[in-house]
C-alpha cells in the first residue's frame, strides 16, 4: 500500500469517524430540542455524503475513466454544498421556514442538472478533462450568499442575547469562508483528495453541536436566574409574614394616622414583590432602598423598639439585582436581632471605593457558624450571590460569630456598562 493510499485513508477517517460519533451523541442527546437535533442529524447524513463524493471523484479522475459517472458525482457535490450551508442556518434559526434560502437552493440544483443535456454549467470531455460553461460559479455565487444570510440570521436572532452566543456562528461562518478562498486560489498548488470548503464544513458542523449545547446551558441559566428571582419575591410575602403584619396594624389603637401610613406601606410593599415577578432583572438600587424602608417600617410594627435599622447610604447611583438587598435584611432582622431577647440594631451602608460600590449589612444579633447554614437562610444567601454574579459580576461576602451579629457585604463593580447589561441578560 503506498504513502498516497495510507494519507488518503486517514483523512478520510479522521473526517467521518467524528461525525459519525457526534450523529450518535446527538440522537441519544436529551438536552438538544427535537427540531434542532433533527436537522442536525441531517446536517451530518449529508456532510458525510459530501466527503465521499470528493473521495469517488478524486477515484474517478485519477483511477477510472468514467465519464458519466463522474459527472453525476459532481451534479451532485455541486448541489448538495449550498443545502449544508442551508441547514446551518436552520440551526441557528429553526422555527422560521427562510423560504429564500429554498429558493437558492432549488436555483442551484436546477442549474446544475442542465449539465446532464448542455455545456451551459460544467462537463466532461470524452478523455475525461473537465469543462467549465459560463454558469460554473453558480455554486461559489449561491453560498456567499447563504452566508451572508446566515450572518445576518445569527445578528437578528442573537442581538438582543449574550453577545457571545453569535461568536461560534460568525467564527464557523468564517471557516467556511476560508475554504471557498482556499480552494479558489490554492487549489493548483495543493494536491488533495477532498475539497478544503469540504473539511472546512466538516470541522464547522462539529462545532455547531458543541454550540448547540451552549445554548442550552445559556437557557438553563437564564430559567434558572428566573426561577430564584420568584422563588425571593415569594418568600417576602409568606403567609405568616402577612398575618402577622395585619395583627399588627390592628393593634394600632388611637392613632389612625400610623394605621393609615402602615396599611399603605403593606400594600405598596406586598405590589412590588408582585412587581418584581415580571419586572427586569436589575433595578436602581434606590428603588430597591426604598422597599426595604416599607419592610422595616412593617417589622417595627410588631418588634417595636426591639428593632432598630440605620441607613448610611452615600451611594445610589448603579443598579442592583431586585430584592438583593432585601433578602439580606430580613435575613438580619429575622434571624438576627430579633433572635435577641433585647433586640439590636441593623446598619445599612453603601458607598464607593477602588471602583468597586460596596453594600454592607451589619447587625448585632446572634450570628451563626458560617459552616454551617443551612436551610432557607443558606439558600437565600446561595441565589443572591449566584444572581449578583450573573448580571453585574458582583459578589456577596458574609462574615459572622456567633453571640457577636453578622457583616453581609454586597460587591458590585462599578462599570458604566452594568447599567446596559440588564437588557443583554433578560
Amino acid at each position: 500500500m503506498t504513502r498516497d493510499i495510507v494519507d488518503g485513508i486517514l483523512l478520510f477517517l479522521s473526517l467521518v469517524i467524528p461525525l459519525i460519533g457526534v450523529f450518535i451523541f446527538c440522537f441519544l442527546d436529551r438536552f438538544v430540542d427535537k427540531k434542532r437535533k433533527n436537522i442536525f442529524m441531517l446536517l451530518v447524513i449529508l456532510v458525510i455524503s459530501h466527503v465521499l463524493q470528493n473521495y469517488i471523484e478524486y477515484f474517478l479522475t485519477e483511477y477510472i475513466s468514467a465519464v458519466t459517472a463522474r459527472l453525476f458525482v459532481s451534479v451532485y457535490g455541486y448541489s448538495v454544498r449550498p443545502v449544508i450551508i442551508a441547514l446551518f442556518i436552520h440551526l441557528v434559526s429553526p422555527n422560521k421556514k427562510h423560504i429564500p434560502v429554498s429558493i437558492l437552493c432549488a436555483i442551484n440544483f436546477l442549474v446544475y442538472t442542465t449539465s446532464f443535456y448542455s455545456n451551459w454549467c460544467i462537463g466532461f470531455t470524452p478523455d475525461n478533462h473537465f469543462h467549465a460553461g459560463p454558469l460554473r460559479y453558480t455554486c461559489l455565487i449561491i453560498s456567499i450568499l447563504l452566508l451572508i444570510y446566515n450572518i445576518v440570521i445569527v445578528i437578528l436572532e442573537f442581538k438582543k442575547e449574550k453577545k457571545k452566543n453569535i461568536l461560534i456562528p460568525i467564527f464557523l461562518t468564517g471557516l467556511v469562508v476560508a475554504g471557498i478562498l482556499i480552494d479558489i486560489f490554492g487549489y493548483s498548488y495543493i494536491t488533495h483528495r477532498v475539497d478544503y470548503i469540504t473539511i472546512m464544513i466538516s470541522i464547522a458542523t462539529l462545532f455547531y453541536y458543541v454550540w448547540l449545547h451552549i445554548q442550552f446551558v445559556y437557557r438553563h441559566e437564564s430559567d434558572l436566574m428566573a426561577q430564584q428571582k420568584i422563588q425571593l419575591a415569594l418568600s417576602q410575602i409568606k403567609p405568616h409574614f402577612i398575618y402577622n403584619t395585619l395583627n399588627a396594624i390592628q393593634d394600632i389603637e388611637g392613632m389612625p394616622e400610623n394605621a393609615q401610613n402602615a396599611i399603605v406601606d403593606f400594600s405598596k410593599y406586598l405590589r412590588e414583590n408582585l412587581d418584581f415577578l415580571t419586572a427586569s432583572n436589575l433595578i436602581p438600587f434606590s428603588k430597591e432602598l426604598e422597599h426595604v424602608r416599607k419592610y422595616v417600617n412593617l417589622e417595627k410594627l410588631r418588634f417595636e423598639d426591639k428593632i432598630n435599622v440605620v441607613f448610611n447610604v452615600e451611594e445610589t447611583e448603579f443598579l442592583i439585582p431586585s430584592l438583593s438587598l432585601q433578602m439580606v435584611v430580613e435575613n438580619a432582622i429575622k434571624h438576627g436581632i430579633t433572635k435577641k431577647y433585647e433586640g439590636g440594631t441593623v446598619t445599612i451602608n453603601s458607598y464607593k471605593n477602588d471602583n468597586k460600590i460596596y453594600i454592607v449589612v451589619e447587625d448585632d444579633g446572634v450570628g451563626f457558624d458560617v459552616n454551617k447554614v443551612i436551610g432557607e437562610t443558606h439558600l437565600g444567601f446561595k441565589n443572591s450571590r449566584e444572581r449578583l454574579r450573573h448580571f453585574v459580576n458582583g459578589d456577596l461576602v458574609i462574615e459572622s460569630e456567633i453571640g457577636n451579629g453578622t457583616k453581609v457585604t454586597i460587591i458590585i463593580p462599578d462599570k458604566k456598562e452594568i447599567i446596559n447589561n440588564e437588557d443583554n441578560n433578560s
